[in-house]
């Protein structure tokens, strides 16, 4: 598979994950007003995210900020970083998925 075609592929999984954090954030927000929601952060500080939050944007972000590194840079960095992006976007799809999961029982 090409490096074009990796990078399609992970911005389509971006552009996805994007949507349903937005989604998730919405239910959060409603869910802290109902003083159901009392975390601090959604991942765990061992995970492959530097930043830290209690809503799911601002992992997004980051993932979005590593994303557009690796189209810039030069091919040895993009494969440095390549396995630590494919990471997140399935630690932040599983989660994304598990939240929703939850929320219907």
């Amino acid at each position: 598979m090409s490096k074009e075609s990796v990078l399609e592929q992970l911005q389509e999984n971006v552009k996805i994950i994007y949507h349903k954090a937005v989604d998730a954030d919405k239910k959060l927000a409603v869910l802290r007003e109902q003083k159901k929601a009392s975390f601090a952060q959604i991942f765990s500080a061992d995970t492959a995210f530097k930043n830290h939050a209690d809503t799911f944007l601002p992992y997004v972000e980051e993932l979005a900020a590593d994303l557009q590194s690796i189209q810039v840079d030069d091919e040895d960095h993009y494969k440095k970083l390549l396995p630590g992006i494919v990471t997140k976007i399935e630690l932040l799809l599983k989660m994304l998925t598990a939240f929703n999961t939850n929320l219907k029982d």
